[in-house]
């Protein structure tokens, strides 16, 4: 009968005798919390990224709008370092704590060097600079002066460059939905790493912890252009400029297209999801926006506009084929539950075999002083159906 994926690990002692260590219980999320924040060498930081190194604790519990995160650290050159402990027999945890760790990391990325400071006086009880203090008193051969420091520490808040650790026991899951999560915070540009902490006992030595790195992303450079504030930066399609082939677009099609590229764009810079996991949507070019095209492609939550109804709308629809019908079949389970929370607001309800839908008259789609109600009709809708069914979509495919 299998009963752990390594191996017993055997300590040979200065008498050539052989220890075996037996693997025991996990600590808890405060005892891990305590261990690596009085013992930071644990965490194999060179196998996730050398910059990182050395850490240097400054405070637990670090307060944020998104609640305090377990563990707040820096390096010697104002690199930041977030880390969160977890049980993973808790499942709970496994499903979100990678979106917990990156909603502290969106709110951080939002502070400059001085609501650092503010929060971390608080914690600690202290004034001044204390960061740099907390830094210079571990390693002063290797800080730069201060100036330089808090440059850097402001530079990587504006750019959101963290090293996000997240470090529990026995994680095995949370890998297999990373991409989903990590497509929700494309302006942040951190690393992150799962790091598991095994622990091992015998009589005649105590007791041995080995951390092992599980996940580890690889930060992909991004192209950093700093503005002044309030002003924002729009990408041209440079498609519109080629010449067409043999093609050509009337003058209505042209606008109309233009409408909708115009009003999705706008739409996904001002939607906000309950559920922190939700990637946002890629605007679209056309009526639909989807919002949920999952992984298997069989499943679609999408705002629409039907110009030949006068009418704008959201679904939800899964594939009519075998995989499409058992995610329906596991909806349709708690179809009651659904109607009842789709529906509140009596809208124009739709349930159609494989199809949900809400939908809205609407007889000037394209005016300009429609525009506001529109949007908060998709944003409303499309925040709901997330609600909804994704946890749903989430429970068929862990």
């Amino acid at each position: 009968m299998k009963k752990t994926a390594y191996g017993k690990p055997i300590l040979i002692n200065a008498n050539k005798q052989n220890i075996v260590l037996n693997k025991i219980q996990p600590l808890n999320e405060l005892e891990i919390q305590n261990l690596i924040f009085t013992n930071p060498e644990i965490l194999p930081i060179s196998d996730i990224d050398e910059s990182y190194n050395p850490l240097i604790p400054v405070c637990k519990e670090l307060k944020t709008i998104a609640g305090p995160l377990d563990a707040f650290m820096t390096t010697p050159n104002g690199e930041i370092v977030i880390i969160e402990t977890k049980l993973w027999n808790n499942p709970e945890a496994r499903r979100k704590v990678i979106a917990q760790i990156l909603d502290y990391a969106k709110e951080i990325a939002l502070w400059t060097y001085e609501d650092l400071q503010r929060e971390i006086n608080k914690k600690l009880k202290r004034k001044g600079n204390t960061l740099y203090e907390i830094a210079c008193e571990q390693y002063s051969d290797f800080v730069p002066t201060e100036s330089d420091f808090v440059d850097s520490v402001n530079r990587n808040l504006s750019r959101g460059k963290f090293l996000l650790l997240i470090v529990g026991d026995g994680i095995r899951e949370g890998a297999k939905r990373i991409k989903e999560f990590l497509s929700n915070s494309g302006h942040l540009s951190f690393t992150l790493a799962m790091i598991e902490l095994n622990l091992y006992q015998s009589e005649e030595i105590g007791t041995l912890v080995i951390p092992k790195t599980i996940v580890k992303t690889i930060e992909i450079p991004k192209i950093s252009v700093e503005l002044p504030l309030g002003m924002r930066i729009t990408y041209k399609d440079e498609t519109q400029n080629r010449p067409s082939v043999g093609l050509s677009i009337s003058p209505d099609k042209e606008q109309e297209r233009n409408f909708y590229i115009g009003f999705w764009e706008e739409l996904v810079n001002e939607i906000v999801f309950d559920d922190p996991g939700q990637p946002l949507p890629i605007p679209g070019k056309g009526t639909n926006l989807f919002v949920y095209p999952s992984d298997s492609k069989k499943v679609w939550i999408s705002a629409y506009f039907m110009k030949s109804k006068q009418e704008i709308g959201v679904y939800f629809k899964t594939k009519n084929d075998i995989e499409g019908r058992e995610i329906l079949a596991h909806i349709n389970e708690n179809i009651t539950d659904i109607l009842k929370e789709l529906n509140e607001n009596n809208e124009d309800q739709t349930k159609d075999l494989n199809f949900y839908s809400i939908r809205k008259k609407n007889n000037n789609l394209f005016e300009e002083h429609n525009r506001n109600d529109i949007k908060e009709f998709f944003k409303t809708t499309l925040n709901r159906y997330i609600n909804v069914f994704r946890p749903y979509l989430i429970s068929f495919e862990s």
